[in-house]
């Protein structure tokens, strides 16, 4: 009997507290980083001349170009100082075919598996098949090294969670990766950014400066939070204001008839019509 009164005069004890769902976002954020840290489950890497992103989310590590040929070593030393093992990249998407964002894929493909994304028009360059679109000085110090594209892609496809934005423009298959949870918006060379704000690459590096303007008047009708440019400094502040900036002032500006020496494998020619070229 005392022990039946000990009981029930013991006051009820208290259940612990409910944790609040966790955000979309905050699943990554005890992701190890690798490279610079951007935001949750995003690095930076910086290369001799672009940089390469690494985007981690859903047990997936998606690598956003690769920087210049050959053993991609500020990404391997990236991904060791992380303590993240190489080989758990599981996919490279490719935003254009210049070398200094797809030269180091072929090594990265073969020591990860990862499978490799790019856009159907920069395809065949990629995979040595086709002409690249790049200034000539580029190809004159770096060798194509060439990789097997196992995603083709086209405007609007999916990868895991981002959607593929065509920028035609600074070469005839650029894209860019957008985050539409997250908004995050991943531009390749379709933007550079500084100091000043967002704005094209320089005139000599893009086959069709017009068509590139044209680009960045699309990605302004998006809802971004933050935009990573293959050259320039991350914006992680009024990321949408600074981008419709650029596309208004970019659209005030006539028409540009440059030459250029992006010219399909360096013949220096004023831009052509891509309305010919591109898929209907």
């Amino acid at each position: 009997m005392g022990a039946f009164v000990a009981a029930t005069t013991t006051p009820p004890a208290t259940s612990p507290p409910v944790s609040p769902p966790k955000s979309p976002s905050s699943s990554s954020s005890a992701v190890p980083i690798v490279g610079t840290r951007l935001v949750d489950g995003l690095g930076r890497v910086r290369g001799p001349l672009a940089s390469s992103y690494v985007f981690r989310e859903g047990g997936k590590t998606y690598l956003i170009d690769t920087g210049f040929p050959g053993a991609a070593t500020p990404l391997r030393q990236a991904f060791r100082s992380a303590g993240v093992p190489l080989r758990e990249v599981t996919d490279i998407l490719l935003t254009h075919q210049h070398p200094d964002h797809m030269g180091g894929a072929a090594y990265l493909r073969w020591v990860t598996n990862a499978k490799v994304a790019c856009h159907a028009m920069d395809a065949p360059a990629v995979e040595g098949r086709g002409p690249r679109l790049a200034p000539f000085v580029i190809r004159v110090l770096f060798p194509r090294h060439p990789v097997h594209v196992d995603h083709v892609l086209k405007d609007g496809d999916t990868v895991g969670p981002f959607t593929v934005i065509g920028t035609p423009g600074h070469t005839l298959g650029s894209v860019a990766y957008y985050h539409s949870e997250r908004k995050i918006l991943f531009a390749g060379d379709a933007l550079v950014s500084s100091s000043k704000g967002l704005d094209l690459p320089s005139r000599y590096s893009n086959f069709d400066p017009d068509t590139a303007i044209d680009s960045v008047e699309r990605l302004a009708a998006l809802d971004v939070r933050s935009i990573f440019c293959g050259h320039g400094r991350p914006v992680l502040t009024n990321a949408g204001p600074l981008l419709h900036e650029a596309a208004r002032r970019l659209s005030k500006m006539p028409e540009h008839k440059w030459w250029t020496l992006a010219g399909p494998e360096g013949h220096p020619e004023t831009h052509p019509d891509l309305g010919a070229l591109l898929p209907k």
